[in-house]
């Protein structure tokens, strides 16, 4: 998860661990999930989130919509993404995605707190 804010800086006085515990907060609130079971998972927060958007696809992608609205990932990038992939490979490119997005909301609050 650390390459998620690509050449920007963290926001004075937030700590790494305080940034990515506040970027699992935001997933965990926009997916609807329990924010321990994404820090207690072993396989690390983006092929977790990987395995909730391709189960949401194959079931009910409703709830998994819903997140990228409330992400703001943006309706026909996510279609764009879904058509020019298979499903699994759009389900890693839409995690990568909502990881990123995440981590920009929160750091946009935190730098402008």
């Amino acid at each position: 998860m650390n390459g998620l804010l690509e050449n920007r800086d963290l926001p004075a006085g937030v700590s790494t661990e305080e940034f990515i515990q506040r970027v699992v907060e935001q997933l965990a609130k926009d997916f609807d999930l329990d924010a321990e079971r994404i820090r207690a998972a072993k396989i690390g927060v983006g092929p977790l989130l990987k395995d909730v958007i391709s189960a949401g696809l194959e079931g009910d992608p409703g709830p998994v919509f819903a997140a990228f609205y409330r992400l703001d990932l943006g309706e026909e990038r996510v279609r764009r993404v879904l058509h020019d992939h298979d499903r699994e490979a759009a389900a890693g490119q839409l995690a990568e995605l909502a990881l990123q997005r995440a981590a920009l909301k929160v750091w946009t609050r935190l730098s402008y707190r």
